[in-house]
C-alpha cells in the first residue's frame, strides 16, 4: 500500500533539490498550490496525471519518481 507520507516526502525532496518553492513548482505543473502542499504533506494522493504534470515540472520522468517512492515504501517496512 501507498503511503501518501512517503510520497509527499519524495516529491519534496526533488523539489528542494530543483531549488523550487511550492508555488512556483505548483505554477510549473499547473496545478492549485494548496493541493500541491497537502501532496507534500501527505494528506492527499497524487494522480497518475498529476505525477506526470510535477515530472514535467521538475524535468524527471514520472517513472524515476515512481521509483524513488517505491524505495522508500521498501526502506521504510524495513
Amino acid at each position: 500500500m501507498v503511503k501518501p507520507e512517503i510520497v509527499g516526502r519524495v516529491l519534496t525532496e526533488y523539489r528542494e533539490r530543483k531549488g523550487l518553492t511550492q508555488d512556483v513548482l505548483s505554477g510549473l505543473a499547473g496545478l492549485d498550490r494548496t493541493h500541491y502542499s497537502k501532496l507534500e504533506r501527505g494528506l492527499r494522493s497524487p494522480t497518475l496525471d498529476t505525477l506526470f504534470k510535477i515530472g514535467q515540472a521538475l524535468d524527471i520522468p514520472p517513472h524515476v519518481i515512481l521509483k524513488s517512492v517505491e524505495d522508500a515504501l521498501k526502506a521504510s517496512e524495513k
